[in-house]
């Protein structure tokens, strides 16, 4: 295997694969200052084509093109074989035929010798090419895969400007080893190469897909940067091994892996378009004319530009330094720039280049061929940046694991074809039509600058398992969308060590000395001594509360400490796990003792790969101010109540070393504001385990609001008492600033759906008595006066926020409708300030706490406020990931109530309670995440979507539910209430003033339920099942986009526009005329301006999905027909293509 771990693993494996590509750059550049030398020609006389000489140009070009044969050989046998014998052997082997090659070559003294040689040296290159890439991007972690094939192609232009000064300084030697010399020095590079793949380990993908799992986890363990200080066990081990191991699992469910012919069928992994994107970049590199220069450049120089023999081989040395420095620039630039925006710089470059080139050599004066010499370099330079290391690196990264081996074989293979073509032809091209050459090399270039901009997906920072989902819809997504989660490995790892990491730096260094003391862990499971020693430690959880730890479970995922035990743990995910199973259990009216007290097997808290937004966040985490830094070390001191716990340590209000600078995103990792909400998300988690009282059965020990602590004293006062030297001072004036703006503005928000208001009227009465209710509502209305006016300060909302965590903490156990009121405007704060990626995070801490106190949509005044306010925001969270609800839309409802007198009892609604018939919408909304986004409900072939589904059972329970729903939302429109339907409405113009009609409503919960309805019904049709006939023709899906946009942009109540972001993300992908996209982008950039809510990242989405060059100059009329769509004619520039 390999001595090395971290990031000298790292170089070493960059090193070996740039030696391998040193080694192709040599080759390729070696026999272009040979082909006219004097001991070379007289060698082999029958290929000279200097000036007054004999030799036939065809012979020159076979000899020259035959290389590229023998590649297309080695190719070929990497597409039969290499996914059996594995990357590393592929590469020896591939090594030790080049070698045998190379010597043939060096001892030729025929032309048959010379060809048969270079046949044999191809095809061991053909392995190397082939393989190396494969192996080299699957030993790399995402943020630097790109930069490391960069770094490889830089090398190999390393090896052609070798191979160029190498035959410069040989021109002066007058025997046979001018030639010879250079020929054989090639097999250095392939011992080199050889050496270095024999102590570097296999690909973890191809170990894991032969299963051989051990394996491929210690590998992936000695990847890590960290590894001396992880275990093999890690969790990052673990979700890089579960990622891997689930994208084989899909490839193999879609196709049968042994399967040689997979690789020409499309299917739901689309094998043949990846498969035909990696040539098709093969085919652009070697068609740029790229190799008309490589090889030929001495040529070039003599016979286009007119140059000596001696000139001209100075000329290619200082053009092989320059090519060479050209490729450095990719290092840093294709991972920050991405592939695609490289790849355009570079054709549109060498095209221009090209055009020129064809003209100097046309006019054939003095000057033009210094423009001619220029025109070279330029050339050299354009593709070093951007054609050179993407192709290599494209087939890699888009074939699934099941074909890499055999996709990137065939990239490879198409590759060394259009070479010899070129190749072969170049020679007698340039005898025969002279500057015409360059012309329709120009015309190549061009062609490929719409294929790029069309065809060729970013895979920047993305996984080898994201790029899957790029390929895996109804259509190729060209770019990665802030919908499909977080993008790349690298935001992820740095996420985790962050969060993981959020102690002050002071505790930082003074773990790490202590850490320097103590004698390394090696990187395997804990000595028995050591684990006996962890497991008589005593148990985290306060005295009175049993402890459940399974005892198959490791424990680890319970121990709540560090080696310092500075913290208590807090819930692990086998809790909910359980829970979720004893709560359907109970449910289905039946008990089984056995059942209730089984456990399913550990799963790690990292988050899936097919649902990035569930719970990653660790056990425990200590948080940046050091809220709980006075937890006592031992249990003899454990506090009996949490109540105790918390109200003994000193409020961290006012440390404002922790203010950091603004920036749209206040939960950053590592930062103040996250480090609360992971203390605030953990104790919630904590507190809805299913061991924890009920607010039915508080233990005595858990006071009530209102209730005195032993020391006789209020809480509150408890808190202000233990509070340190620098108190937090809101004066009277600034409390009605921020009370004022929570009246007027954010009650709008909270209270959209509840005619009662009891966000303005109850929850203000309740602060009064519960201080953490106060704070948090100051706070959120701080946070707000802060994103509206762009304030570069946070100091005050990151104060109020603290005060209110800090007094919440203690009551959370109680469950109170204060404290759940509390948790869910805290939420509101973290929706305004957080990446929306991260939503679904920032709410599933709140989510379990109301379903473990029992609050569901009907429980009844300002309970059921609470619970449709966080219902909105779980159904937003869902819409953005598109997944379901957090909480289950079982839970929506009381337990002895059925879904259908759910429906019953909302449809009652519309005659006395047109809010309560609002809501409706939003139990609709989470109904068709469900139907649409379950991970267990799959859409069959007959629908628009990618999904696939083979059983005719399941196809028909789609169907079935697909259409219950559908007619459930239609039913919600045709019966609604006055209250709820428009009050005036003008219709939409032609042309550029008004893309959408006027659409006037009179409250809250008309606008945001109307903009529901048309979100669901957009949605379902979006999906609907194709073989489905429906009683009445529906509405377009563009007539409800157009809807939901109408209603936006014709109604500016706040409150409603806070819910109308992701339905306007939604129409916005429907939309295909520059005056929509425009209306769009005005609304949501007006609905951040005036709320202080973040729409940039989803107008970043849709310029993503509609294009960069949107030119409204170009775009013909709309069309609107009777019923309000839209007819649009297709762009000028689009139809010329």
């Amino acid at each position: 295997m390999t001595f090395l771990v971290g990031k000298p693993l790292t170089l070493a494996i960059t090193a070996t694969a740039g030696s391998g590509f040193l080694l192709f750059g040599y080759d390729q550049g070696v026999m272009s200052g040979l082909l006219s030398g004097d001991a070379f020609v007289q060698t082999f006389p029958e290929i000279n084509t200097n000036t007054g000489a004999n030799g036939s140009a065809t012979l020159q070009g076979t000899v020259v093109a035959i290389y590229e044969i023998g590649c297309f050989l080695g190719a070929l046998m990497a597409l039969f074989w290499g996914e059996k014998v594995g990357r590393r052997m592929c590469i020896m082997a591939g090594c030790v035929i080049l070698s045998i090659g190379a010597a043939l070559q060096c001892s030729a003294f025929s032309i048959p010798h010379m060809i048969v040689g270079r046949i044999v040296a191809g095809i061991g290159n053909g392995l190397n090419t082939s393989t190396i890439p494969v192996w080299h991007s699957e030993l790399s972690k995402p943020e630097s895969r790109g930069k490391g094939l960069a770094i490889e192609l830089c090398i190999n232009i390393f090896g052609v400007m070798t191979a160029y000064w190498v035959d410069y300084g040989m021109s002066y030697v007058k025997n046979d080893a001018q030639f010879r010399f250079p020929i054989a020095l090639q097999i250095l590079f392939a011992i080199l190469t050889f050496i270095g793949i024999i102590g570097l380990p296999e690909s973890p993908r191809w170990l894991i897909a032969h299963g051989r799992e051990s394996e491929a986890r210690r590998i992936i363990w000695s990847l890590q940067p960290n590894a001396h200080s992880i275990t093999e066990d890690d969790a990052i081990v673990n979700q890089d091994v579960a990622e891997i191991t689930q994208a084989i699992r899909e490839e193999q469910a879609a196709t049968e892996e042994s399967s040689f012919m997979m690789v020409f069928k499309n299917g739901p992994q689309k094998f043949l378009h990846r498969t035909l994107l990696g040539m098709g970049g093969q085919m652009m590199q070697q068609l740029s004319g790229v190799n008309l220069i490589t090889y030929y450049n001495t040529v070039i120089f003599e016979k286009s530009v007119g140059m000596s023999h001696n000139l001209a081989l100075l000329l290619a040395g200082f053009n092989g330094v320059a090519y060479f420095v050209s490729t450095l620039v990719p290092i840093w630039t294709i991972d920050r720039l991405g592939r695609r925006k490289l790849m355009l710089f570079a054709v549109i470059g060498q095209c221009a280049c090209m055009a020129i080139l064809a003209g100097t050599v046309w006019d054939g004066g003095h000057a033009a061929g210094l423009v001619a010499t220029v025109m070279l370099f330029l050339f050299n330079f354009f593709f070093g940046v951007g054609l050179l290391a993407i192709p290599w690196l494209l087939p890699a990264e888009y074939s699934p694991l099941a074909t890499r081996t055999r996709s990137a074989a065939l990239a490879t293979a198409t590759n060394w074809i259009f070479t010899f073509l070129v190749v072969e032809i170049t020679p007698v091209s340039i005898d025969n039509v002279g500057y015409r050459t360059y012309i329709y090399f120009a015309v190549f270039n061009f062609c490929f600058i719409p294929l790029i901009y069309f065809f060729y997906p970013e895979t920047r920072n993305l996984t080898l398992e994201q790029i899957d989902h790029l390929f895996t819809g109804e259509k190729v997504k060209l770019h990665w969308h802030a919908s499909m989660g977080i993008a790349g490995d690298a935001e992820r790892r740095v996420g985790e060590k962050d969060i993981l990491n959020v102690d002050p730096p002071s505790a930082r260094k003074e773990r790490a000395r202590k850490e320097q003391t103590l004698p390394e862990r090696a990187p395997s499971a804990q000595p028995q001594q050591e684990s006996q020693q962890e497991a008589s430690a005593p148990s985290p959880l306060p005295v009175g509360y049993p402890d459940q730890t399974p005892a198959h479970l490791p424990q680890s995922e319970f121990n709540p400490c560090d080696d310092q035990g500075l913290s208590p743990s807090l819930s692990s995910n086998a809790s909910f796990y359980r829970a979720a199973e004893v709560r359907n259990h109970e449910r289905d009216g039946g008990h089984n003792e056995e059942a209730t007290n089984e456990v399913p097997n550990h799963i790690p808290h990292t988050a899936s790969p097919n649902h990035p937004y569930m719970h990653s966040s660790p056990e425990f985490v200590i948080d940046e101010l050091t809220a709980l830094r006075n937890f006592p070390n031992t249990a003899a001191s454990f506090p009996q109540t949490a109540q105790e716990a918390y109200r003994g340590i000193a409020s961290p209000l006012f440390d404002h070393s922790v203010f950091s600078d603004p920036v749209n995103d206040v939960f950053l990792p590592g930062s103040a504001y996250e480090a609360l909400h992971t203390t605030l998300r953990n104790r919630q988690l904590w507190t809805a385990r299913p061991d924890i009282p009920s607010r039915c059965s508080s233990p005595a020990s858990v006071p009530e609001s209102g209730a005195v602590t032993p020391n006789g004293l209020h809480p509150s006062e408890v808190n202000h008492y233990s509070r340190p030297s620098r108190p937090f001072e809101l004066s009277p004036a600034r409390e009605n600033v921020l009370w004022q703006n929570y009246l007027n503005e954010i009650c709008l928000w909270l209270d959209m759906f509840d005619n009662h208001r009891h966000f303005a009227s109850t929850y203000p009465q309740m602060a009064k008595s519960s201080p953490h209710l106060r704070y948090s509502i100051l706070a959120l209305s701080a946070r707000q006066i802060e994103r509206k006016q762009n304030q570069k300060s946070q100091s005050e909302s990151l104060s109020l926020y603290q005060e209110a965590i800090h007094l919440l903490l203690p009551e959370l156990e109680s469950k109170t409708t204060p404290v759940i009121a509390s948790c869910v405007i805290l939420c509101v704060l973290e929706m305004l300030s957080c990446n929306p990626k991260e939503w679904r995070r920032h709410l599933d801490g709140c989510a379990y706490l109301i379903q473990a106190a029992e609050i569901n949509g009907f429980s009844g005044k300002e309970e059921q406020a609470l619970f449709w306010c966080f219902a909105r925001m779980d159904v937003c969270g869902g819409l953005i990931s598109e997944e379901e609800t957090i909480i289950p839309i079982h839970h929506w409802i009381p337990k002895d109530m059925s879904p259908a007198e759910a429906s019953q009892h909302f449809l009652a609604s519309n005659i006395y309670a047109f809010d309560t018939y609002a809501n409706y919408t939003v139990y609709l909304c989470a109904q068709t995440l469900g139907v649409l986004f379950n991970p267990s409900s799959q859409l069959p072939p007959s629908c628009v979507t990618c999904r696939y589904l083979g059983s005719p059972d399941d196809r028909d329970t789609y169907v079935r539910r697909w259409k219950r729903l559908f007619d459930s939302v239609e039913e919600w429109y045709d019966n609604r209430p006055n209250q709820m339907k428009s009050i005036f409405v003008i219709p939409a113009t032609a042309g550029q003033e008004r893309p959408f009609p006027t659409v006037l409503y009179g409250n809250g919960a008309a606008i945001s339920g109307n903009q529901l309805y048309h979100a669901c019904a957009l949605l379902l049709l979006q999906r609907k099942p194709k073989t489905l006939s429906l009683s009445r023709r529906p509405k377009s899906v563009l007539w409800h986009a157009r809807q939901i946009c109408a209603i936006s942009a014709s109604n500016t109540h706040h409150g409603c526009w806070t819910n109308a972001l992701q339905p306007l993300w939604l129409a916005g992908k429907a939309m295909s005329h520059h005056s929509e996209h425009t209306a769009i982008i005005e609304t949501l950039t007006r609905i951040e301006r005036e709320t202080g809510w973040a729409t940039a990242w989803r107008v970043e989405d849709l310029k993503d999905f509609w294009g960069e060059d949107d030119d409204i100059d170009e775009m013909e009329p709309m069309r609107i027909d009777a019923e309000g769509d839209v007819s649009l004619q297709t762009p000028r520039s689009i139809r010329s293509l």
